[in-house]
């Protein structure tokens, strides 16, 4: 049994645990998907410059909080070395407590070809809200906010070998969000005990390092790429309790580690499909920042 299945059983395991057991399937601030991060088949039409993206993802948050992110994104060449990326986000999430929508984040990227073998990549997550949506006079947990309201930089390296690709990348806020949740200014019985306080919020960075596997079939028209995703919290993020205090949340320095599968069809030399699966095997004790726990999505990919 090779690695692919392998990835795939535990994969189809995991989700068929209880959800509350789960941890995100990704990050989910960002750099997971950014370009030359995200495996991807290569593309052979050197001729081709401009790539449109248009996606949907489903996840499931704390809490039993559901998120729906469509997005799209544009790639335009500039020569053969360059290339840069602009993806817009939307985000719904919806639970018990409220129902929060709206433009998430714009993530902008200048993407450079070293080699064949070797892609680079520089950017920034552009927040359109700070994190601090209210209902009946009361802030929402991280859980229920459409974006975690930083300014973020990222950058990151790919390193291709035949069918296998290695990727690391950092993501760093370099501004913090304006989120006022306290868990003791709700009712008692209202919230569930689980709940970090992120009033004065602030988010430590992440660093990725990716191992995938590319297989195509024997037409060519379908690829599967699976990979392995740790992903490293540098530190425990803290919060301001009622008096100003910074308060350490312990928990949420350390490890998630995630299994990835995306199975890419082609449709024509220019238009293709693509489904995608995360889900996590090791996972933070603590993660205030509400990111999703799992993740299914699907996207069309046209080139012209």
């Amino acid at each position: 049994m090779n690695w692919v299945v392998i990835c795939f059983v535990v994969i189809v395991l995991i989700m068929t645990l209880p959800v509350k057991v789960l941890s995100q399937g990704c990050s989910d601030a960002g750099f997971c998907t950014f370009q030359s991060v995200k495996p991807s088949a290569k593309d052979s039409l050197t001729a081709i410059h401009n790539t449109f993206k248009i996606g949907l993802v489903y996840g499931m948050a704390k809490y039993q909080v559901s998120v729906f992110s469509p997005y799209a994104e544009y790639t335009r060449k500039m020569g053969t070395k360059f290339s840069a990326t602009t993806r817009l986000i939307f985000t719904l999430r919806n639970g018990e407590l409220a129902t929060n929508y709206g433009v998430t984040d714009a993530l902008v990227s200048i993407n450079y070809s070293l080699n064949k073998d070797i892609q680079m990549v520089t950017g920034i997550k552009l927040p359109f809200n700070s994190a601090n949506k209210m209902k009946n006079g009361l802030p929402l947990p991280m859980a229920y906010q459409t974006s975690l309201g930083t300014t973020d930089i990222i950058v990151g390296v790919t390193y291709n070998l035949n069918r296998f690709a290695i990727a690391t990348a950092w993501q760093q806020p370099v501004t913090q969000n304006k989120n006022t949740f306290l868990f003791n200014d709700y009712p008692l019985g209202i919230l569930d005990e689980g709940y970090s306080s992120t009033n004065g919020y602030n988010r430590k960075g992440d660093v990725l390092l990716r191992l995938s596997h590319h297989t195509t079939f024997a037409t060519k028209k379908y690829s599967l790429i699976s990979s392995i995703l740790p992903i490293y919290h540098l530190g425990n993020d803290t919060y301001n309790n009622a008096n100003g205090d910074p308060i350490s949340i312990v928990g949420s320095e350390g490890l998630t580690l995630n299994l990835n599968l995306f199975f890419q069809y082609k449709l024509s030399e220019t238009n293709s499909l693509e489904f995608s699966v995360g889900a996590p095997v090791i996972a933070r004790k603590s993660h205030p920042d509400g990111l999703s726990q799992f993740s299914v999505g699907v996207e069309y990919v046209v080139r012209f």
